[in-house]
Order: structure tokens, then C-alpha cells, then sequence
């Protein structure tokens, strides 16, 4: 089937870990628990869009150490990994995440072949037959040429360069890349950024160059901007909140499914904010990933209340 989605952006696996206090330097203590979870913004991403039933391929740069058991979950959900290319000379990129008895956290992250992506040749063939293209977390030096080129093709183009956009690009490269775009995904915080970046205080400014920006704001809902005007959707609760990790990749999987079946942009935001509302529940980004009919029933309350 040819994707609606195609995703670029790491395959990562968590090691989330525990302690009762950090070490002082050539000490050691006891790790109280550890847990290894699939992750990384381009697998989460594209497991549970697959996963909600829209066409789904994605795009990464991976070790020959990735485990078999990630690959076939990601499989057995309909991802297409033929875009995930495997680069010898490097260990899957891996996320060191460790927190004290105070929840005080250190992450120590390792690239792996994700870090060199620049030197590797760009991946279109997946791109070329997809309505969406999703340009997550990754280098800008491999990311602007294949920005460009989708352009080229005329592809629905999304930027979402999540934590990366503070310290992996900066304000020439993003300047470069954002008029590229169709779409703009952002938290508060990365927001700030692009708008220090492109030397304005005003979100609507951005809209110069990029034709809308969703602004996710955790449990303030999410705004969208657009030329036509801007909006506010109201976040989905969950039950409860147990860990918010991959909340935001559960987002954007959830509004590609809105689109995916035909509803509106505001429809499909609020999909979104319905979809990242079950990873809440549970440790893990893929942990808890709902059904397209769980997501829909969810997000009832909050479809209701949208503007026209």
C-alpha cells in the first residue's frame, strides 16, 4: 500500500533508570530500576499513526544492533521500514534517562548514526508516493536538501524539529528550512526559539513564511495559526498522568489520523490531543497506544466545543 505518511526522524531506544541519589564523580551506587522502552521521534511517530490505521513509512538511520523485537513491533503495525537503512560502524541511537529520589534528571543521549546523517544520502522513494511528509528530529545538513526537494515534488510538508530546534539548529539554518514548510509543530518552548530565530515576538509573523503553525501547550490544549486567523482547541484529559514521554509523537500521529480520514484541521488537533492522552496513562511511548474508535470516542467532548 503506498503510505499517506512518511516520517523522518529517530529510532531510539530508552533506558529510563532510577536511583536514590546521583553519584559523586569515581563513585558508584545502586541502580533501584530499570526499564527499556522503544522510543525515538520518528518510530513513535510513525508506530502509532500505523497503529491508528493510516499508510505509514518511515525513514531513519539505525545500528545493526537494533533489537529484532523493536523492529517487528513496529512491523506488526504496519509500519513500512523499508526507509530505515542500517549503517555499520555505529550502535542504534540510545537515550540514557536517570532520575534521583528528588526527580531530579540527567539524560545522556548517543546519536549513533543519526548524528552523521549529513554525510548519508537522502531517501525519497517512500516521500515520492506519500500526501504527508513529517520532518522530525535529525541534522540539518541532510534535512534541507531533502526539504528542498520535496518542495520540488509538492509534497504537504511538515517541520517539527522538537528539542532539537535549541541546540541542532540554529537561527540561519531554521530561517532556511521554515519556508520550506506547509506546517510548523511546536511546544511552548520551541516556539520561543523560532521566534528568537526569526527576530519577532509574534507567532502571526511566522506566518509569512509558513501557512500554519500548531502550537501544543500541554494541559492548556493547543493553539493553530493560520492566515485566516487563530484558534484554540482544548486539550482531551486523560485518566490520569503517568508519564508524558511521547505524548507530543502520540500528537502528531493523532491529527495525521484525523486527516488520514478526512476531517478538518481543528478535527484533526483535537485527534491529536485525544491520541497523546492515552500514552499519558502509561510508561513509555508506545506503551498504550489506543484504536482509531478509542481516539474518536475520547475526543467527542472536545470535537463539540471547537469554532463552526
Amino acid at each position: 500500500m503506498r503510505p499517506f505518511l512518511t516520517v523522518y526522524g529517530h529510532v531510539c531506544l530508552d533506558q529510563i533508570m532510577s536511583l536514590d541519589r546521583f553519584p559523586e564523580p569515581n563513585t558508584s551506587v545502586d541502580i533501584l530500576e530499570k526499564h527499556r522502552y522503544f522510543g525515538g521521534t520518528g518510530a513513535n511517530i510513525a508506530t502509532v499513526a500505523a497503529s491508528l490505521g493510516v499508510p505509514t513509512a518511515l525513514c531513519s538511520f539505525v545500528g545493526p544492533d537494533l533489537p529484532p523485537d523493536f523492529r517487528c513491533f513496529m512491523e506488526e503495525r504496519g509500519v513500512d521500514l523499508s526507509g530505515v537503512e542500517t549503517v555499520e560502524g555505529y550502535e542504534t541511537s540510545t537515550v540514557l534517562l536517570v532520575t534521583d529520589s528528588q526527580e531530579n534528571q540527567v539524560a545522556f543521549v548517543y546519536q549513533g548514526p543519526m548524528r552523521d546523517m549529513g554525510s548519508f544520502p537522502m531517501n525519497t522513494t517512500a516521500a515520492r508516493d506519500s500526501r504527508f511528509v513529517h520532518i522530525s528530529t535529525g541534522r540539518p545538513e541532510h534535512y534541507l536538501p531533502l526539504m528542498e526537494e520535496c518542495r520540488r515534488l509538492e509534497k504537504d510538508l511538515s517541520f517539527d524539529p522538537a528539542q532539537e530546534i535549541h541546540h541542532i539548529w540554529d537561527r540561519d539554518t531554521f530561517r532556511r528550512a521554515l519556508p520550506l514548510a506547509d506546517r510548523f509543530f511546536c511546544n511552548r518552548n520551541e516556539l520561543r526559539t523560532a521566534l528568537d530565530y526569526m527576530g519577532t515576538n509574534s507567532p502571526e509573523e511566522l506566518l509569512r513564511d509558513v501557512s500554519t503553525i500548531i502550537n501544543t501547550r500541554g494541559g492548556d490544549g493547543s493553539l493553530v495559526f493560520t492566515g485566516r486567523g487563530t484558534w484554540a482547541v482544548p486539550a482531551v484529559r486523560p485518566t490520569r498522568v503517568v508519564d508524558p514521554t511521547g505524548a507530543g509523537d502520540a500528537f502528531r500521529a493523532g491529527f495525521y489520523a484525523g486527516q488520514y480520514y478526512g476531517h478538518g484541521l481543528l478535527e484533526s488537533v483535537a485527534y491529536g490531543s485525544a491520541t497523546a492522552s492515552f500514552v499519558l496513562e502509561a510508561r513509555g511511548s508506545v506503551t498504550n497506544i489506543p484504536t482509531w474508535e478509542m481516539v474518536e470516542d475520547r475526543a467527542e467532548p472536545v470535537l463539540s466545543r471547537l469554532p463552526g
